[in-house]
């Protein structure tokens, strides 16, 4: 019964002319309803959440015009912040990421199928998000089946993450010598191929 509402810059959004295809098929999708969320109970899971008042309730935007070629949300970039003031610890981060696809799935899903809560969407919404410092990347997926939320029960939305992963070691301008000794060369050291090789299984999910 809770009202959310998602804001704030979510980083750079690659658009495309189809929409991502489904992760899990329609079996796997209903086999969700006998999975249990975990619970905070006593505690209420939006506890440390800001409250603010929302006047305009009914109000979802997608951002997209109606007659824009390319309507549907594929990824979402997330670049971590320098600023000390404003950096997010790892979870929060990914938290973040999740928050912001969800917010992109519900709008397009409530622009595809209406704003009247669905316990199956005749074709999930998937939106995919990468995040980095530019040395540590989180890989993230999220299907929405649903968007009956008011309960724990029934289908569930899933979201597939692969978290802290490395593209490489150390990235020196200088080297690191110690004890006349260099320990970690001037340049890229440790460069992880793989990494990469999933970034672009991303970029390029749907297209190939």
């Amino acid at each position: 019964e809770d009202l959310f509402q998602i804001r704030g810059q979510n980083g750079l959004l690659h658009c495309s002319i189809d929409p991502l295809p489904q992760v899990c098929r329609k079996k796997e999708v209903l086999e969700t309803s006998d999975q249990v969320l975990e619970s905070f109970y006593p505690v209420s899971p939006t506890i440390d959440l800001q409250q603010v008042n929302v006047y305009k309730e009914e109000m979802n935007c997608t951002g997209f015009r109606g007659n824009y070629p390319y309507p549907h949300a594929h990824t979402l970039y997330f670049l971590e912040t320098a600023d000390p003031n404003c950096k997010l610890r790892p979870e929060q981060f990914r938290a973040k990421m999740i928050m912001f696809t969800f917010g992109n799935a519900l709008a397009r899903a409530h622009k595809l199928y209406g704003t009247q809560p669905q316990s199956l969407l005749e074709r999930p919404v998937t939106v995919q998000a990468v995040g980095t410092n530019g040395r540590i990347f989180q890989f993230l997926v999220f299907q929405l089946n649903t968007t009956e939320l008011s309960g724990d029960d029934g289908i569930k939305n899933q979201v597939w993450l692969d978290e802290d992963v490395e593209l490489y070691d150390f990235a020196k301008v200088r080297p690191l010598i110690k004890k006349k000794e260099v320990k970690v060369p001037a340049g890229l050291a440790g460069y992880k191929p793989e990494t990469f090789s999933k970034f672009l299984a991303l970029y390029l999910h749907g297209a190939v």
